[in-house]
């Protein structure tokens, strides 16, 4: 009996490779293992029970696994016996290739079968084999792809930024003071009446001078300024007197003689 096939499982090569030589792996997605046991000398070693037509019954072998070539190929060459149902030995080619982040597994494979199994047909047992082969890999991908969804993510974390070193600062100096020189008027300091000693002495009200003092002070005018009443004085007299002129030129020397 001969049997090849492909079957695409989503992950990488080297994943399952290794999942190929995990027993607990093979065990849980082999249909119908009960017992899968792995020596020293890479030699599986379990029990089967399988229903191929009408023949029902456990199956107890052995598999050895021999030119291995990681994580490429390798070659299983097993046999088992069913008691009354028979006997079976055989020999698989399996390789494994790296697609676009998935892998690939190819066998090719060939059996002798004895006893009861080998009268029922080469199509019913090939049918029955075919089914196992799917299975086993359907299971193998799923088992596969829930453990890379439940892998947790290795957190990244962003760089610290260096901070900028600690320059030290010499505080601003204050700018110095300077003392204000008093308010001149001409070139005397007005000290006068009325005004406060210190002008920036805050709510400090200079005294109203007295009307004996503003009409005193009308008269008296500093070096240097002019007198706006003096002045108001003048133009008022020459008014007058120019007035007085033209009425003088109009009447006296422009009338007519009588």
């Amino acid at each position: 009996m001969d049997i090849s096939g492909s079957h695409r499982i989503p992950a990488p090569r080297a994943t399952v490779w290794a999942a190929l030589s995990d027993p607990a792996i093979l065990k849980d997605c082999l249909p119908g293992c009960e017992r899968l046991e792995k020596t020293p000398d890479d030699r599986f070693q379990g029990a089967v029970s399988a229903k191929i037509g009408p023949i029902k019954g456990g199956f107890a072998g052995a598999v050895t696994r021999s030119a291995a070539s990681a994580p490429e190929r390798f070659t299983l060459e097993g046999e088992g016996d069913g008691g009354p149902a028979g006997s079976a030995k055989g020999r698989a080619e399996v390789t494994l290739r790296e697609e676009a982040g998935e892998t690939v597994v190819s066998y090719a494979a060939k059996a002798d079968l004895a006893g009861k199994i080998s009268q029922l047909g080469a199509r019913l047992v090939t049918g029955f084999a075919r089914k196992t082969a799917e299975t086993f890999f359907e299971r193998l991908a799923e088992r596969l792809a829930s453990s890379s969804a439940a892998a947790p993510a290795p957190s990244v974390e962003a760089p610290l930024a260096d901070a900028p070193p600690l320059v030290h600062e010499e505080p601003a100096e204050a700018p110095a003071v300077v003392d204000a020189p008093p308010l001149a008027y001409g070139s005397a300091a007005l000290t006068g009446a009325g005004l406060p000693a210190d002008p920036t002495a805050a709510n400090v009200i200079p005294d109203a001078p007295s009307p004996e003092t503003i009409g005193a002070d009308e008269d008296v005018t500093p070096p240097g300024a002019t007198n706006s009443g003096a002045i108001t004085r003048i133009m008022l007299v020459a008014a007058i007197v120019v007035i007085a002129a033209c009425a003088i030129y109009y009447f006296v020397w422009q009338a007519p003689p009588v």
